[in-house]
């Protein structure tokens, strides 16, 4: 049994998590012990504990540079970290994110522990003294999508050897078609046969939420009946989505229209249901570095309509199994909508094909091997 240790300086379920908390609970525990350090509190933490993942919350500050030269760390941090791995005998550390493996990585290296990184953006991509420290201390790198591998390719192409690319995959048992949930409808007091649009997303300014808000009175005027649900909340306690929240709520409840066709349902484990009430899944974010709520409905059989920035433009075929539009463009994610509710048959064929592709290139099981064989292959 090998004992793996994941960490991250995020406790809440955003992307990211969400996608690494799915790949923990599905390792071969024949073969795999996980264990999880959160630099946060948070659902992410909580999830893991109520699977009974033996999960620690270590707080340590982010190795930043104030006022661009004043360095900010905490030292004690590596001194508790040490700690841990011997006492738990860790024989492979994960990081989901660069931050904590500024601390981890030099500590795997000394200790002569292997270390995987998950490269979850285009903008991790750093050049100078940042790439030089990937090339040094990690032993591999892994990336969703080939974008974010040229990227760090072009940033450093000596890391191009040690860079997996491995699609992170949907559970297709859980996140599956089925009949129309009413159930959900009616708790959110929407009637049953009105088309619903869903965001699922946390509220960060990047989501775009406001950009839907832009696109709403055209889609409002062919469809007076659509409802908008917003499935989501601030998943990190951040001022940017503290002030998203709040500006999309004021510009909601300011506008009658909006008022009335709008929901906000706030944080939700039961996405496969909210999913199966949804007619249309919207991502009308500036950018997504790889876009889970696309798979997620896509494996639901419910078409997508997401902008075309990273990893929507891998994982979306547009035209079959969705719509990709330009960022920041609200006439194009009305027209696309419009066009997918007055369409059944059109939504229909999408989301069919769209689940064949998520069983075919999307499939939890696959990049969960995959994974297991990169550990395999740094601690055999």
């Amino acid at each position: 049994m090998r004992s793996i240790l994941y960490l991250t300086h995020l406790g809440g379920l955003g992307g990211g998590e969400s996608s690494l908390l799915a790949h923990i609970l599905a390792l071969d525990d024949t073969r795999f012990a996980p264990r999880v350090i959160c630099g946060a509190p948070g659902a992410f933490i909580d999830e893991l504990r109520a699977h009974n993942v033996p999960a620690d919350m270590l707080p340590f500050g982010l190795p930043y540079f104030r006022h661009g030269f004043i360095p900010t760390a905490t030292p004690s941090f590596f001194f508790r970290l040490y700690n841990y791995l011997r006492a738990h005998k860790i024989c492979l550390i994960h990081c989901n994110d660069s931050e904590s493996a500024y601390y981890a990585a030099p500590l795997a290296k000394w200790l002569r522990i292997p270390f995987v990184w998950t490269c979850w953006a285009w903008w991790q991509a750093e050049r100078g003294w940042k790439s030089a420290f990937y090339e040094r201390f990690f032993t591999r790198i892994v990336t969703p999508t080939e974008y974010l591998k040229r990227c760090l390719v072009q940033a450093n192409p000596r890391l191009e050897e040690r860079i997996t690319v491995l699609p992170f995959g949907v559970d297709v048992q859980k996140f599956s078609p089925g009949a129309r949930e009413v159930s959900v409808l009616d708790e959110l007091k929407i009637p049953r046969d009105v088309p619903v649009i869903t965001v699922l997303a946390r509220f960060q300014s990047v989501k775009g939420h406001d950009v839907l808000l832009d696109a709403a009175p055209k889609i409002l005027e062919a469809f007076p009946t659509a409802r908008f649900l917003f499935v989501g909340d601030t998943a990190f306690d951040t001022q940017d989505a503290n002030t998203t929240r709040r500006q999309i709520h004021q510009r909601v409840e300011a506008d009658a229209r909006l008022r009335a066709a709008v929901g906000f349902t706030g944080f939700r484990l039961d996405i496969p249901r909210v999913l199966r009430a949804t007619d249309v899944l919207v991502c009308p974010s500036w950018f997504e570095t790889y876009g889970m709520a696309n798979l997620e409905a896509m494996a639901c059989a419910v078409p997508v309509v997401s902008t075309n920035v990273g990893g929507p433009s891998e994982t979306i075929v547009d035209g079959e199994t969705g719509f990709l539009v330009p960022p920041h463009d609200p006439d194009a994610i009305a027209e696309r909508i419009c066009e997918l509710l007055s369409n059944a048959a059109l939504r229909r064929r999408m989301g069919e094909r769209g689940r064949c592709r998520v069983e075919q290139r999307y499939d939890l099981k696959s990049s969960v091997a995959g994974l297991e064989r990169i550990y395999e292959m740094l601690v055999g």
